[in-house]
């Protein structure tokens, strides 16, 4: 996962993530298949123990097979200085997610 840092003022920030996703394993939903296929992504930040779950991102339009480079930003967000893990998973049409062990970064926001 690449992630990007974008300050829009001194308390809020926006973070962008760039990460791949292999659509063979759970395929994006669609206006036909609404059930067993991914809905969306979850970018939580995980430092605190508990998961704060920062953004979404939709996955691309008629997204098959390993696909590279999904991409999101978030809104203004007020995240302290200090390092921050970021993970992002993949939410299934039934609410479920996948591990959110799988795909981190760990980021540094300066003061």
């Amino acid at each position: 996962m690449f992630v990007s840092l974008a300050v829009a003022n001194p308390r809020k920030r926006r973070v962008a993530v760039t990460f791949n996703y292999d659509f063979n394993l759970s395929p994006a939903c669609s206006l036909t298949l609404t059930k067993n296929c991914v809905k969306q992504f979850n970018v939580y930040d995980t430092t605190d123990k508990e998961q704060v779950k920062l953004f979404s991102i939709p996955p691309p339009v008629e997204a098959t097979g390993f696909f590279k480079g999904i991409t999101g930003t978030s809104p203004p967000l007020n995240l302290r200085a200090a390092e921050h893990i970021l993970s992002v998973t993949a939410q299934q049409a039934d609410g479920t997610e996948s591990d959110s062990g799988a795909c981190t970064v760990i980021i540094r926001i300066e003061g």
